[in-house]
């Protein structure tokens, strides 16, 4: 539960919800926490969105998809000095 935990926005935001993302790949919450607040968050969320096709990989379920760009959201909105000024991604899912 690091990022529900560690992250007021989200936790308020989830509710009573478990995050999906503390529970399923809890290595990657971690190096989410270790980029929160950094312009290194940008990159590391971009790369777990997009396939390369050299990789073959599983991918995210659509709710841990909605948790990354809830995340995004949050940090967009907490430190918006950090955001890229170009943003490639349009989070879909984006709370009001």
């Amino acid at each position: 539960m690091i990022l529900k935990k560690s992250i007021k926005e989200f936790n308020l935001q989830l509710g009573d919800r478990v995050s999906l993302l503390d529970t399923d790949h809890p290595r990657i919450a971690e190096k989410i926490l270790l980029h929160w607040g950094y312009k290194e968050f940008y990159p590391f969320i971009d790369k777990l969105l997009v396939v390369e096709k050299e990789r073959s990989r599983q991918g995210f379920s659509l709710e841990v998809v909605e948790e990354i760009y809830l995340l995004q959201e949050i940090h967009d909105k907490k430190f918006p000095a950090t955001k890229p000024s170009d943003d490639k991604f349009k989070n879909p899912f984006a709370w009001k």
